[in-house]
Order: C-alpha cells, then sequence, then structure tokens
C-alpha cells in the first residue's frame, strides 16, 4: 500500500479492505463534522482550518474509491421467522437470528430495527450500533436518520448522537443535502447543520438555526 492511501485511510479513520459501504458512511460524518457551514459563528482561523479539513477529507475518500481495495459487500435480506424478524444472507442461511418484532433492510451498514416497541439500528454481526430508544425511524439517508423521540422528530448520525435535536412534527429522509419538515403547521427543509427554511408558498421565507 502506498503511503499516500495509507494516510487517505487514515484520514478518513477506516481500516484497510473495510466495505466501500464503511467508507461511505465514515466519509460523510466527517463531513458533517467538518462542513464550513457550521463553523460560521466561529473565528476566521477555525473557518479556514474547517475548509482545510474539508478538503483533505473529500481528496482522501476520492483516493481510497479509486485505489483502495475493499472488502466483499454482505447482502442480508430481512426475514419473518413467525413471531420475529431478522436475517438470511443469499443462500438462505440464518445470518442473524430472530429476536426483533420489525425489522427493515439494510442501508449503509446499518438496519432499522425494533425491539420492546422501540427502534435502534443494528449492523451487519446483528450488534446494537445505536440502542432502541425512539418511537419510530427511518432508514439512513447522507449519514443522517429522521427518528421520532418523545412525540418529535429529528436526525442521528451513525453514532446515535442527535445531528438535529427533535423539534419536529414530521420530518423524512435527506435528498441532496435537504430533508423536508413539519414544524407547527409549517412545512420547510432543513440542512444538515440545522438551518431550517420555510417553504415560501405557505409562508414567508425566512431562516432559522437549530441548536
Amino acid at each position: 500500500m502506498s503511503e499516500q492511501l495509507d494516510r487517505a485511510y487514515s484520514i478518513l479513520e477506516i481500516r484497510p479492505l473495510c466495505t466501500l459501504e464503511e467508507a461511505r458512511a465514515a466519509y460523510l460524518d466527517l463531513v458533517k463534522i467538518w462542513h464550513p457551514d457550521r463553523h460560521q459563528a466561529e473565528p476566521e482561523r477555525l473557518r479556514r482550518k474547517a475548509e482545510e479539513k474539508l478538503k483533505e477529507i473529500v481528496e482522501a475518500f476520492e483516493l481510497v474509491s479509486k485505489q483502495g481495495e475493499f472488502a466483499e459487500e454482505v447482502a442480508l435480506i430481512a426475514m419473518d421467522f413467525g413471531e420475529l424478524w431478522g436475517y438470511i444472507d443469499e443462500n438462505g442461511k440464518t445470518a442473524i437470528h430472530p429476536e426483533f418484532t420489525q425489522a427493515r433492510a439494510f442501508v449503509s451498514g446499518l438496519a432499522a430495527v425494533q425491539s420492546v416497541a422501540k427502534w435502534g439500528f443494528i449492523d451487519k454481526t446483528g450488534q446494537w450500533r445505536i440502542n432502541p430508544l425512539y418511537e419510530d425511524c427511518a432508514d439512513f439517508a447522507e449519514g443522517l436518520a429522521a427518528v421520532r423521540w418523545y412525540g418529535r422528530w429529528g436526525y442521528v448520525d451513525s453514532q446515535g448522537k442527535f445531528a438535529i435535536a427533535p423539534r419536529y412534527q414530521e420530518a423524512k429522509s435527506f435528498v441532496s443535502g435537504w430533508a423536508e419538515v413539519k414544524l407547527g403547521a409549517r412545512w420547510g427543509k432543513v440542512n444538515p447543520s440545522g438551518d431550517l427554511v420555510f417553504d415560501p408558498t405557505r409562508s414567508g421565507r425566512h431562516l432559522e438555526t437549530s441548536y
């Protein structure tokens, strides 16, 4: 492995021979953390540092995508075993034993599953990556998943941390950097930094920032 490629793995905080899915998820997490829009209130020195860091992350992912070697993706299929759900592989062999009341397909290496009336996310080994704490959830999209917590929707990252605090009556998945949300009686869209823009066809257009 070249020194340049080895450094790219280090920048993305991933191991060689991970899956492309894992590399992409790590890349999206880092983009969210270092995107300059998240550092607007910081001094100019820190904003420049964020811009440089984001450029380094993007270049590292491009290099790994082109030159890296990836482990073969494991396709797992959600299966109703009768009373409980589990997962089988492409050969029909049980890969994750049935222990969930509901289970959905894997997206970005994580699958939404329900246990004891609460939703969380597991990885392909069947281990909890995000504990079952949520009343409902959507699948991951662009590094974030909508979850309903105490009656309000917000967004968590792949580590289970709230990237956007739960405050919405409804929330949809991210598409091209924005997700549709409903706050009170008004619809708008939110970006990964939590900036909310209301739909100008339903109300006056203005910008809010979620903290």
